[in-house]
């Protein structure tokens, strides 16, 4: 039988069989209040430890070690949410990408990093990079880190791809004088004969806090996949796992991968 009890629950249980200095005959007086699914759960557990011999202290040790693991296992569970692009009213079912990365965006105290293929020059899209250039010029953002691909001029790019980009970032993007750590895949410069592109979507916010949260999601960081497209994704709010996806673009960015727009 599978153990569903809550942590409290179980410490409940523990507390009471460390006051005992007998092994109960029944399990009726100790379990007294649960219903019948939970009395069933635990009675299957300490039926047989005291028929191996065990003691109150011990399956009471036993109880409390489980409820250690329930509320390892619940903080995963919370740490996970499912995100949703759609069009109204279907994605009111679950938690908005727009939503999420407004969120994301807005409470962000440190840093900031997103990744996406094609950037979004939308009204909306527009006054998320102007605030953040403000608060990069104010200090109220230490870091924005940018990765993405120029899909708008793609075809335009010519010879020397690198100052193109540079000059079309500047004008289109973000003409605002904080800029942010930019940077396009290495392969975009080199001519490779393939086609590829920098086509992940990550936003990361504060990652170098115990606040870190991230959205690894298909849609763009544009008004049409965000608000339009179905798209999915997952937010984790977990600071390590936020940290692990952090730390690869950074990563990459050390082995040359990726390469900065503007030069330190």
């Amino acid at each position: 039988m599978t153990l569903t009890l809550p942590a409290q629950t179980l410490r409940s249980v523990a507390a009471s069989l460390r006051q005992l200095s007998y092994v109960p005959t029944t399990w009726h007086s100790l379990l007294a209040g649960m219903n019948a699914a939970g009395r069933a759960q635990l009675e299957a557990l300490l039926v047989p430890m005291a028929r191996e011999g065990g003691q109150p202290r011990l399956m009471a040790l036993v109880l409390e070690r489980l409820a250690d693991q329930q509320e390892v296992l619940q903080r995963e569970r919370e740490a996970w949410s499912f995100v949703w692009s759609g069009p109204e009213p279907l994605h009111a079912r679950t938690a908005d990408t727009f939503a999420t990365v407004d969120q994301l965006i807005t409470q962000a105290r440190s840093s900031l990093l997103i990744a996406t293929y094609n950037i979004g020059l939308s009204a909306d899209f527009r006054a998320w990079l102007e605030s953040l250039a403000q608060r990069l010029q104010t200090g109220q953002l230490q870091r924005v880190e940018l990765f993405f691909h120029p899909v708008q001029i793609a075809s335009q790019l010519g010879s020397d791809p690198l100052p193109a980009t540079r000059r079309w970032f500047e004008t289109k993007v973000w003409p605002w004088p904080a800029k942010p750590q930019a940077y396009v895949d290495q392969r975009l410069l080199s001519g490779s004969a393939e086609r590829c592109s920098q086509h992940a979507k990550v936003v990361i916010a504060d990652a170098d806090t115990e606040a870190a949260a991230a959205l690894v999601t298909s849609a763009n960081f544009s008004e049409t996949a965000q608000r339009h497209n179905f798209e999915a994704g997952w937010l984790v709010t977990q600071p390590w796992r936020a940290r692990q996806v952090s730390d690869h673009f950074h990563q990459l960015v050390g082995e040359g991968h990726f390469v900065p727009l503007f030069l330190a």
